[in-house]
């Protein structure tokens, strides 16, 4: 498992924060139907992208939407322990977590929300009142790590602001979108070896 420090997110917001809707993007926009039975979460073919744009990019800042498919597709719960890698309790008003099975794949899932980090409100000074929002999801090693990079590009619909950062164990890129009330990061962390990815999404409210 690669382990992780993140601190740093409707249709019009990420829109607006990343610019036109591709098609990876779109997809989550158009599923309105009850989640066990159709969302399209139980599959053989689910991608991890998909996957992560479907629980995670889609869904966020809402955290309710998350918590029903962990209920209706029998998720189960992380322990604290197990979500030690995702922060702390102290840090967050909001800390939860699932092992999460699509089909033959499995996934770690981890959900926070609490206030702005002080890097953020560095950063980001209008931001001193406002509430983190962020979704990770932890991969296997039997996903191909290029495939997850190029589809994550895709979803992203933009350059990253930093591509394959060293970051010791792991190689990070990043995205970065905003506007006066939002700021929105997506990550992909990919291990040295090429084995194992971490995605993730936080997105910044202003209140």
């Amino acid at each position: 498992m690669i382990r992780f420090a993140l601190r740093y997110p409707g249709r019009s917001l990420r829109t607006a924060l990343f610019g036109a809707c591709v098609s990876m993007a779109c997809v989550s926009l158009a599923w309105v139907a009850p989640v066990a039975a159709q969302s399209g979460l139980e599959g053989d073919a689910i991608t991890p992208v998909f996957a992560f744009n479907r629980i995670c990019y889609g869904q966020v800042p809402a955290l309710q939407g998350i918590r029903n498919m962990a209920t209706q597709l029998g998720w189960k719960p992380l322990t604290d322990d197990e979500l030690a890698p995702f922060g702390s309790k102290a840090d967050w008003a909001t800390l939860e977590g699932w092992d999460v099975q699509l089909g033959n794949a499995f996934y770690r899932l981890g959900l926070s929300q609490g206030p702005a980090s002080d890097d953020i409100v560095t950063q980001f000074p209008d931001f001193e009142t406002g509430t983190s929002t962020s979704c990770t999801l932890i991969l296997g090693d039997e996903h191909d790590a290029a495939t997850v990079a190029s589809q994550m590009q895709e979803l992203a619909g933009k350059e990253p602001v930093q591509a394959a950062v060293d970051e010791g164990s792991v190689l990070t890129t990043s995205w970065a979108g905003g506007n006066a009330d939002f700021k929105v990061f997506l990550f992909n962390k990919v291990s040295k070896t090429g084995e194992g990815n971490v995605l993730n999404v936080t997105l910044i409210s202003k209140e």
